[in-house]
C-alpha cells in the first residue's frame, strides 16, 4: 500500500535540482521566499560529470554570490581565457600555418589592485572551470542549510496545473517506483528540469527550427590529463617575449563543419567534446565512433584514450528554441527547459542565470508588491529570445566553408569579440550589485537600486550598450547580416582562388584591440601576426569598482563597434578591389590567378 500523498505549499516550486535549479532555489529563498525543490536524486544523477563547465561572463559572479560557492571556485581550474584555432588536423603542434585567435581575461595586477573590494575583483574576473556534480553537491549543501527551502527530493513532477487568475498552481510528483508522491501549490512555478522541458511541451511554447542548421554533440571527461602532457607544444610568445600555454584556456579547434573543446579541470581532469554541423558532416551513425574518428585527427590530443573515460553523453539534436521564457500566467522556463544554441563561447549557463536573475526581479515584485509588472515580461521574452538568436549566427558562420578563409577567421572572431566587449559595464554592475547586496534586495541602498534598475533594461547581450536603444530583435538581425555578409565575402575569396595569409591575433585586457592596420600589408609577410603589444593607461581610467557605469568599461562597446566599423570597411573595399581585378583580368587569362 501506498503512503499517504504529501501536500505542501510554498510561494515558489522549482523542477529539477540540477546546477540551474540549486541555483535558483537559492536565489527565491534569499528574497524572503518560501521555495519547494522537487527532484529525484539517483546515485547517477549526482554522479553525472556532464561537461566540465566553463564559467563566462555572469554566471562566476551568480555562482560566487547567490550560490555562496567562493571557496569551492576559487579551488577549481584558473581559466586563464578562451582560444580558437583552425588548421591543425594531422599537426603535432601549432604552427605558421594555423589561424589562430584568443583572449586573455585575466586582469594585470595593477588593475586587480585598484579595485578595493578582493570579491567585486573574483565575482568579475575569477573565471575557472568546474566539475559540475562537485559543485552541485556544494549547491545541495547550501539549500539544505537554506531554511526558506524544502528539498523534496524523492520524485519527478508529472504534471502542472495552472490556476485561474491569482491562485495557485498544482504540482504533481511522483517517484519513479511509484512508492512516493505527492503535490506542491505555488504561485509561481519554475522549470529548471533540463531537456524534459516539461511547461514549454505542455504549454507549446516550442519554436520550431527549419532554417536547415541542425548539430549534434558528443563529449566525454577523461582522468589522468595532467601538466606533464600540456608540453612546448602548447606554448605562445608574444611580441614582448612574454610565454603562456594555450591549454591553461579554454580551447576550441575548428575543423570543416565541426569543432573541438578541449576545458581543463582539477585533478588532472578534462572535458573534450566535438560539435558537428549535420548539414556539412554528414548523418553520424554512431555519435561514439564519430568522437574518437574527428579526435584521432589531431596528433595533438593523442593523450586521449578510452580507457581514460570517465563519461561519455551524446545528442543527436542539440538546439530548440523556446518563444516564452517568463509567463504572466506565473511560470518560467530556465536553462535547457528552455533553449540550447551551441556550447561555443560558454554562454548556456551564463545566459540561464542572468534569465533568472530578471525572473526573480519579476517574481518578487509580483509576491511582494503585488504587481505583475507585463512591461517587463515582454522585454525578457524579446531579449532573451534575441540573445539566443545572436549567439546562434555567432556559431552558424564557423562551421562553413567561409572558415577556410583566415580574414573571415578574425573578423568573425573579432565580431563576436564586439558583443563580448560591451557585455563588461552590465557585467560589472550585477557583480557589484550581487557582492554588496548579498543577492538581497533589501540590503540595497541608492546605488543598488540604480544598478538594479539599469540591469533590469540591459542585461541581456542584445541590449548592453551602445546598442541598448535598438529593439533586441534588430540587434540580432544586423548582427545576423555582419556575419552573413563576412562569410559571403570569404565565400568569393575561396572560390576564386584568393588565398590569404594565416593570421593570428591574441589579445589581453591592457592589449584589446588588434593590429588591424597590418591587414593590407599580409601579403609580403610570411605569418600574419596581429598581436598588440601592451598599453600603459593612465591611472585614472582604471576601475575602483565604486562607480556606477565606469569610464574604461562604457568605451569599450564604442570602442570595439568603431574597431569592427573600419575592419568592415577594409574588407567590403579590398574584395570589390579584388572582384573588378579579377572581371579584368578574366578575358585575358584561362585561369584563376593565386592572390594572397
Amino acid at each position: 500500500m501506498n503512503p499517504r500523498p504529501e501536500a505542501l505549499r510554498a510561494d515558489v516550486c522549482v523542477i529539477g535540482a540540477g546546477l540551474v535549479g540549486l541555483y535558483n532555489a537559492l536565489q527565491y529563498a534569499k528574497r524572503g521566499m518560501s521555495v519547494v525543490l522537487v527532484d529525484e536524486l539517483t546515485d547517477s544523477k549526482r554522479a553525472d560529470y556532464k561537461v566540465g563547465e566553463s564559467l563566462l561572463v555572469f554566471s562566476n559572479a551568480f555562482l560566487r554570490t547567490v550560490g555562496e560557492l567562493d571557496e569551492v571556485l576559487s579551488n577549481s581550474f584558473v581559466k586563464q581565457g578562451f582560444w580558437m584555432a583552425y588548421g591543425l588536423e594531422g599537426k603535432e603542434a601549432f604552427d605558421d600555418s594555423t589561424y589562430e585567435w584568443g583572449f586573455l581575461a585575466q586582469l594585470p595586477d595593477r588593475w586587480r589592485a585598484h579595485v578595493t573590494s578582493e570579491p567585486m575583483v573574483k565575482a568579475m574576473a575569477g573565471d575557472v572551470q568546474i566539475v559540475r556534480p562537485e559543485v552541485e553537491a556544494a549547491l545541495r549543501d547550501v539549500v539544505g542549510k537554506t531554511p526558506e527551502i524544502t528539498f523534496c527530493d524523492r520524485g519527478l513532477v508529472r504534471d502542472v496545473e495552472l490556476a485561474e487568475g491569482d491562485g495557485d498552481h498544482l504540482v504533481t510528483w511522483r517517484s519513479r517506483d511509484g512508492r512516493s508522491s505527492g503535490t506542491v501549490e505555488a504561485r509561481w512555478v519554475i522549470d529548471c528540469a533540463g531537456r524534459g522541458r516539461l511547461l514549454a511541451r505542455k504549454f507549446g511554447h516550442d519554436v520550431p527550427l527549419d532554417d536547415g542548421f541542425t548539430t549534434s554533440a558528443a563529449w566525454g571527461q577523461f582522468q589522468g590529463c595532467t601538466d606533464e602532457i600540456f608540453d612546448e607544444r602548447w606554448e605562445y610568445t608574444f611580441p614582448e617575449g612574454r610565454v603562456i600555454r594555450r591549454d591553461l584556456d579554454t580551447v576550441h579547434l575548428w575543423g570543416d563543419g565541426y569543432w573541438i573543446w578541449i576545458i581543463r579541470l582539477t585533478e588532472g581532469r578534462v572535458s573534450v567534446g566535438i560539435t558537428l554541423d549535420r548539414a556539412r558532416f554528414g548523418e553520424p551513425a554512431n555519435l561514439r565512433d564519430t568522437f574518437w574518428e574527428v579526435v584521432r585527427r589531431y596528433p595533438l590530443l593523442d593523450f586521449l584514450k578510452p580507457e581514460d573515460l570517465l563519461q561519455f553523453h551524446a545528442y543527436k539534436d542539440v538546439q530548440y528554441l523556446t518563444d516564452t521564457y517568463v509567463s504572466e500566467r506565473r511560470y518560467a522556463l530556465a536553462g535547457d527547459s528552455a533553449s540550447i544554441i551551441d556550447a561555443f563561447y560558454s554562454q548556456g549557463l551564463s545566459l540561464s542565470l542572468a534569465g533568472s536573475w530578471h525572473t526573480a526581479n519579476i517574481v518578487q515584485d509580483d509576491l511582494r508588491e503585488g504587481k505583475l509588472d507585463t512591461e517587463y515580461i515582454a522585454h525578457v521574452n524579446r531579449a532573451m529570445l534575441a540573445d539566443w538568436r545572436l549567439l546562434r549566427t555567432m556559431v552558424r558562420g564557423k562551421y562553413s566553408e567561409a572558415l577556410r578563409d583566415s580574414r573571415f577567421f578574425i573578423l568573425d572572431h573579432l565580431l563576436d569579440y564586439l558583443i563580448l566587449s560591451a557585455v563588461l559595464l552590465p557585467r560589472y554592475q550585477v557583480a557589484r550589485w550581487l557582492t554588496e547586496t548579498g543577492a538581497r534586495p533589501e540590503l540595497e541602498n541608492g546605488d543598488h537600486v540604480k544598478l538594479r534598475r539599469k540591469l533590469r533594461r540591459s542585461l541581456f547581450l542584445t541590449q548592453c550598450p551602445p546598442w541598448h536603444v535598438l529593439d533586441p530583435a534588430r540587434v540580432a538581425r544586423i548582427a545576423e547580416r555582419w556575419h552573413a555578409g563576412l562569410a559571403r565575402r570569404a565565400r568569393w575569396r575561396l572560390a576564386n582562388g584568393v588565398r590569404l595569409r594565416p593570421t593570428r591575433a591574441v589579445l589581453r585586457a591592457d592589449a584589446a584591440v588588434p593590429n588591424l592596420w597590418k591587414l593590407p600589408f599580409l601579403r609580403w609577410v610570411r605569418r600574419g601576426e596581429l598581436t598588440p603589444r601592451i598599453l600603459r593607461e593612465p591611472a585614472f581610467v582604471r576601475v575602483k569598482g565604486t562607480e556606477i557605469s565606469p569610464v574604461l568599461l562604457v568605451v569599450a562597446g564604442f570602442l570595439m563597434v568603431t574597431v569592427n566599423l573600419v575592419a568592415l570597411g577594409y574588407d567590403v573595399a579590398d574584395t570589390a578591389v579584388r572582384r573588378l581585378w579579377h572581371a579584368l583580368r578574366r578575358p585575358f587569362s584561362g585561369r584563376r590567378p593565386a592572390q594572397f
